[in-house]
């Protein structure tokens, strides 16, 4: 199972890149989902991720517009924020200091 997209920090490069291939956890996984996938990222992949350590994992729905932030919080993760397009919400994190986007910007037609 691939993520959508991933982010590895700068520092961390080197130890988890390689030419062909990513070796290790990176930062931050993000799932863009669909009705079709959204057991599966929730519960599979989550799982997942979060066995290997990965720091962070965004869920983004698009037909609900709204993005789940998991945060490792020791051995698992707790859901640090549950950000819906209708309440006007932004998403930030601090894996990327000074990114604070507005939902309407994701989720823009």
């Amino acid at each position: 199972m691939e993520p959508d997209l991933l982010y590895i920090a700068g520092a961390r490069q080197d130890d988890v890149l390689t030419a062909a291939h990513v070796r290790g956890a990176p930062d931050l996984v993000v799932e863009i989902g669909s009705p079709g996938t959204r057991k599966r990222d929730e519960t599979i992949k989550r799982r997942l991720y979060e066995r290997f350590a990965v720091a962070e994992y965004w869920v983004i729905d698009p037909e609900l517009e709204t993005i789940k932030v998991y945060r490792r919080s020791g051995e698992t993760y707790a859901r640090a924020a549950e950000l819906m397009l209708e309440q006007n919400d932004r998403l930030s994190t601090p894996l990327l200091p000074g990114l604070h986007m507005p939902l309407a910007e994701i989720f823009r037609d």
